[in-house]
C-alpha cells in the first residue's frame, strides 16, 4: 500500500491550475482578436449605412423637410430616397414629381400625421437602429455568455478572472465602433415649391416611364394583367389549351363593330390594317389592348393605339371633304 505524498499532490494541483489559467487566457486572447476583426467589419457596414441615410436626409433637407420628406420616407422608405442622388436632375425632378403630385391628393389630416415627429428624426432612430444591430449580431456588445453551469465551475471562475482583467481592453474595443453622428439636418427654404408640380389627369402610356419609376413598375404591371387577359378563359377552347385567333377577332367585333356581321367586321379590321401597315392580329390585339387598359386603368393611363389613330384619321378626312 503507497504512501500519500502531499508535496506531489500539491505541486500537481498547482500544474493543474496554471494550465488552467493558461488555456483562459489564451480564450480572453482569442475573444479579443476577433473583436478587433468584427470591429474592421462592423465599421466598414456602419460606413455604408452612414452614407445611405446621409443621402437620403440630404433628399429630405432639398425638398424642404417637414410634411413632404416624411412622406416620401413613409410613402417610399430611405433606401430609395438614398437611391435619388444618383439620378440625373431631369430624372430626379421627375419622380419627385410624382410624389409631389400623391402627397397634394392627401387630405389636410393626413398632411397633419406628417408633421408629427420630424424627418430628420426619423432618420437618425433608422441609422441608430441599425448601428446597434450590426453592433448585436457581430457580438460588439457587453455580455456575459457563460452559462450559469460552467460559471459555478472552477473552471468557469478561472475564465470569469481572466476576462475580468481583459474587460478594460475589450472596453477599448467597443468603444471605437461605430459611424459617429449623422449630417445635421438642414431644410432648404423654398424646397417644397421647387419641386415641379405633380403630373395632373392621365399621362400617356407609351412613355410613362417617363413620368418616373413608379408609372413604369405600374405599367409593367398593366402589360402583365393584360398578357394574363389574352391568355384568360375568354379566349380559350373549352376542354382545351388552345387559343384561338378567331375568338379574339370576334370579342374585337362584339366591342367595336357591334352592328356589322362577323365577316363585315373582319373585312373592316382588315381595312384598318392595311391602312396602318399591321397585320390583322396585331389590330386586333392593339384593339383589345386599349380596351382593356381604359377599363383597368382609365384615369391613370392614356393609351394612343390603333383606335385613336383610327378616329384621327376618320376626323382628318371628314375635315377634307368639309
Amino acid at each position: 500500500m503507497g504512501f500519500f505524498k502531499p508535496t506531489a499532490f500539491f505541486t500537481g494541483v498547482a500544474k493543474e491550475g496554471l494550465t488552467m489559467f493558461d488555456k483562459a487566457e489564451s480564450i480572453s486572447e482569442e475573444g479579443i482578436a476577433n473583436l478587433k476583426i468584427a470591429r474592421e467589419e462592423v465599421n466598414e457596414e456602419i460606413a455604408e449605412v452612414k452614407d445611405r441615410h446621409n443621402k437620403a436626409m440630404q433628399i429630405g433637407d432639398n425638398v424642404g423637410g417637414g410634411a413632404f420628406a416624411q412622406f416620401l420616407v413613409k410613402q417610399r422608405g430611405l433606401d430609395y430616397m438614398a437611391g435619388l442622388n444618383n439620378l440625373s436632375e431631369s430624372d430626379l425632378n421627375t419622380e419627385l414629381s410624382s410624389l409631389k403630385s400623391k402627397f397634394n391628393a392627401l387630405e389636410d389630416s393626413q398632411k397633419a400625421e406628417l408633421t408629427e415627429g420630424g424627418f430628420s428624426e426619423a432618420v437618425t432612430s433608422s441609422y441608430d437602429k441599425e448601428v446597434d444591430a450590426l453592433k448585436v449580431k457581430k457580438g460588439l456588445v457587453n455580455n456575459n455568455n457563460m452559462g450559469e453551469a460552467t460559471a459555478n465551475t472552477l473552471t468557469g471562475k478561472v475564465q470569469q478572472m481572466v476576462d475580468r482583467q481583459a474587460q478594460p481592453r475589450r472596453d477599448d474595443i467597443i468603444s471605437t465602433v461605430g459611424g459617429g453622428k449623422l449630417r445635421e439636418s438642414e431644410p432648404i427654404e423654398g424646397g417644397f415649391d421647387a419641386v415641379p408640380s405633380g403630373m395632373q389627369g392621365e399621362i400617356d402610356y407609351l412613355n410613362a416611364g417617363a413620368y418616373g419609376m413608379e408609372y413604369q413598375e405600374l405599367k409593367n404591371k398593366a402589360e402583365a394583367a393584360f398578357q394574363n387577359y389574352l391568355e384568360s378563359n375568354t379566349f380559350k377552347v373549352d376542354g382545351t389549351n388552345m387559343y384561338l385567333t378567331s375568338q379574339k377577332f370576334d370579342e374585337v367585333a362584339s366591342i367595336v363593330f357591334p352592328r356589322l356581321s362577323s365577316q363585315e367586321a373582319r373585312e373592316e379590321i382588315s381595312s384598318i390594317a392595311i391602312d396602318l401597315g399591321y397585320s390583322d392580329e396585331q389590330v386586333v390585339e392593339d384593339i383589345l389592348k386599349q380596351k382593356f387598359l381604359d377599363r383597368s386603368y382609365g384615369g391613370t393611363f392614356k393609351y394612343t393605339g390603333v383606335l385613336s389613330m383610327v378616329d384621327q384619321i376618320n376626323e382628318a378626312a371628314k375635315a377634307y371633304v368639309e
